[in-house]
Parts: structure tokens; sequence; C-alpha cells
């Protein structure tokens, strides 16, 4: 522990609690999610919702119709993109319509680069999403979800704790430590912890949650919902998509493809996979 600083919070419920500014999704996301949790909503309800906010309806229709959705013809109102896509994509749509502004910067201590928030966890999203459908079903309606968010604890910690972000950088950069465990010996508590209490505030259901909490320890909830988020994380550093591209790379257990039954052949051929997937989502990443 550094001798000139003390720990600002005891715990991240406290950092979480006593923090001002929390990072916000819009109050039509957070509507939209409860909605489409609820087998009596329609699609048209979902898309009366989203349309009620006219700049975000843009932003959503705009990226429903970038080339990754790949649409034969350009989709004009949130009913049509519901009825083309379906109301779980439409959801994600609207997720990432409100991270994008939320994650296009940088974080002191995590990465200098403006888009290195968004582009991990977008790969990591989208590789969560491609692994749900082959490892586990029960998830696969959350999977992107959880994956995006993540790392999304770490905008409250570099936002709060700034003076404790040399530190944090000098532990992973110069000592070689995780992230994860560089935080827990400076503050107490990780970015997971934090981005789970961040979830849960936002209503967000509780799995997903529980998936940003344990996804660098799987192993230890024995969860193969947190396992895939602790493999698709592995995935994108390994495929370029890395938050800061100048740190170490984490070290990956690799018990985690146990958990997931997966064996070293099959992830080398679910990285290609993925690393397909990801080049054709470029304009994903590049979104206006």
């Amino acid at each position: 522990m550094p001798t000139t600083l003390t720990r600002s919070f005891q715990s991240a419920e406290e950092l979480v609690a006593r923090t001002q500014d929390l990072p916000s999704l819009p109050a039509v996301v957070m509507q939209v999610y409860q909605m489409v949790d609820d087998p009596n909503v329609h699609a048209q309800q979902v898309a009366q919702e989203i349309s009620k906010d006219q700049g975000f309806t843009t932003r959503v229709l705009r990226i429903a119709n970038s080339a990754y959705y790949g649409m034969s013809r350009q989709v004009a109102t949130i009913e049509e993109a519901v009825v083309v896509l379906g109301m779980n994509t439409v959801k994600n749509l609207a997720l990432i319509a409100a991270t994008y502004p939320l994650f296009q910067r940088a974080l002191i201590g995590y990465t200098p680069h403006v888009s290195g928030m968004w582009t991990h966890s977008l790969a990591v999203g989208l590789i969560t999403q491609m692994g749900a459908r082959q490892f586990d079903a029960r998830v696969r309606n959350e999977a992107f979800t959880a994956g995006l968010l993540h790392d999304v604890g770490k905008l409250v910690i570099s936002a709060a704790l700034t003076n404790w972000m040399g530190e944090l950088h000098d532990m992973v950069h110069h000592q070689g430590k995780p992230v994860h465990e560089a935080e827990r010996e400076l503050f107490g508590f990780t970015h997971e912890e934090v981005g789970a209490l961040l979830a849960e505030r936002w209503k967000l259901p509780s799995h997903i949650a529980h998936m940003i909490r344990y996804h660098h320890q799987s192993l230890e909830v024995d969860d193969p919902a947190c396992a895939l988020i602790e493999y698709a994380d592995y995935c994108a550093n390994q495929l370029g998509y890395q938050m800061n591209p100048e740190a170490p790379q984490e070290p990956f257990d690799t018990r985690v493809l146990n958990r997931l039954n997966m064996t070293l052949e099959e992830s080398e051929l679910f990285l290609q996979r993925a690393d397909e997937l990801l080049k054709a989502s470029q304009s994903l990443f590049h979104l206006k």
C-alpha cells in the first residue's frame, strides 16, 4: 500500500453510494430492458417506448442500418426494425446507442486512448454473444449486454479515484499485476464489483450483474456464464481489441476452457471465428 494515500472509500458499495454524477443509461433503455423481459409486452409497445425520444430513435435507426446488420433496404421506423431484426436485437441496438457516447473516452489509469473502452467493450460483447449460442443458451439474450458492460466499473473508479491512478498504472505496467488484482490491493475492491453495483442501480436483470461481478473469477463461482465473459475478454485481447494495447497481456487460466467444455483446438477455431466476426463488425466500432 502506498503510504502517501489513504483509502477514500471502504467498499465498492460506499464508492457507488457517495459518487456524484455516476454513469447513467437513458431512462428509455432501462424501460426497454424491463419490457423485453415481460412476456406480456408486445414488440409494438417496445417500439413505441423507444420512439418517444426522437434523438435516441435517430441514433438507434442509424445503427440498425449500419453494414453490420446487412439490411437489404433502409429501416425507417423502430417498429419496422423490431419486425425485421427482432425485439432482443433492438434491445441491443438501444444499448449500443446509449453506451457509445459513454464509453468513447480516455480513462485515467486504464487507457489513454479515446476509443479504448469502446473498442474493447464492444468486442467482448460481440464475442460473448457469439459464444452464448455455442456454450450456454441460458444467457443468450443477456450475453451481449453483460459482455458490453463487463468493464463499466472502470468508468466510476477512474473518475472517483483519480489520485490513485498513477499507482494503478505502475502496478499494471511495471509490476505486471492484472488490473483487477492491482485494484483490490489498492482500493479493497475491483471494477467488477463496482460494475455489478452500477448494473443493479440501472435495474438490469440480476444475472447480468452477476456475470459482470465475477468475470475474472468464474472458476471460483463455477458459473459457465461468467466463464464465457472471462473467455471473451481473453479472446478480444488476443485479437488486438485491448482497452490499452500498451498494457501487458493479462494471464488466462486455461481451466476456464474446461468450464466451457472446450478443448485447446476448439478454442483456436473459436478465435478464428471471433476474428472474422469482429472484422465484419467494423461499422459498429466506428459509429458516428
